[in-house]
């Protein structure tokens, strides 16, 4: 797993921790740029587009990461760092980029073969209003589910039009979209923080892959959660996507951590909600008008 980028400290304040260096250009972007360009130019007739996140671009239906590339490239130059890209490029989309609203049915690989690389996702409205191909169902007022095929160098949601390509309904991805995230999250350490007498008080889960907000739909998942804090209940948030945030439900600190919740969500990037979830051996629920007022919401 990628090293955390934040961590929660003292009560409620949540401090971004520098990355890692980097090399200039992935930090300044003329790295994505020089990608962008080639890219450009070998799918002329793509869609491509970028966002704030320096170290990914998205083409079509995918977004590629750009990290394990620059990485691979050190001391490349010239005609050699453009070959290495084109075979990264290339390699990675194998059956070359399509339009969201069309993909070919010859260029798709098999659903039984894609189902491995099934991951849950949570994803505000706004992606589904952008794109209203994208397979998602409701989640909670801020949040929908989405599903996501995912592999190392490259990410991509399911849209309806992969659906009738695969010649099934969204049901059944569900299932294994669930279990396959739990199978990757199972080895994820948490950071959990304690009070001066020792008791454990709350903890984030922040992986840094893509996926930490997720992480809330699973169950085994937040059942270890529970089990780190000594705590039958917890309450959740995730206000970014790459950070899950929990806590004992009776702690003393529950407003002020509720309240770290909401500056997080300000502080981005990739917000998603500082909804408020209640996981126990009933399942997962927000929390009712007297709980959200107990957490000082």
């Amino acid at each position: 797993m990628q090293p955390t980028r934040r961590t929660l400290l003292g009560y409620g304040v949540l401090l971004a921790c520098p990355s890692p260096s980097r090399a200039d250009d992935l930090k300044d972007g003329r790295f994505r740029d020089e990608v962008v360009t080639i890219l450009r130019g070998l799918y002329p007739r793509a869609k491509i587009s970028v966002d704030h996140d320096l170290e990914q671009v998205h083409v079509e239906t995918y977004t590629i990461y750009l990290s394990n590339l620059h990485a691979d490239l050190r001391g490349a130059t010239g005609a050699e760092r453009r070959r290495r890209i084109l075979a990264f490029l290339t390699g990675t989309m194998p059956r070359g980029p399509y339009p969201k609203e069309a993909p070919p049915p010859s260029r798709m690989e098999p659903f039984e073969k894609s189902r491995v690389r099934l991951r849950i996702q949570l994803v505000p409205p706004d992606y589904t209003i952008q794109s209203p191909d994208i397979v998602s169902r409701p989640f909670s007022k801020r949040l929908r589910v989405a599903y996501a095929l995912d592999e190392p160098n490259r990410y991509q949601l399911v849209t309806m039009p992969m659906l009738t390509a695969w010649g099934i309904d969204a049901a059944a991805l569900e299932g294994p979209a669930v279990e396959n995230l739990e199978s990757a999250s199972k080895d994820i350490p948490l950071q959990v923080a304690t009070t001066e007498t020792g008791q454990r008080h709350f903890a984030t889960v922040e992986t840094g892959d893509g996926y930490d907000a997720a992480r809330l739909l699973l169950p085994r998942f937040m059942e270890g959660i529970c089990d780190a804090l000594g705590s039958p209940a917890i309450v959740a948030a995730v206000p970014v996507r790459d950070l899950l945030m929990a806590w004992a439900a009776d702690t003393k600190m529950r407003a002020v951590l509720a309240k770290a919740a909401s500056d997080q969500l300000r502080r981005g990037p990739y917000a998603r909600s500082d909804e408020l979830f209640r996981f126990d051996k009933a399942g997962l629920r927000p929390l009712d008008a007297r709980e959200l007022v107990d957490h000082g919401r």
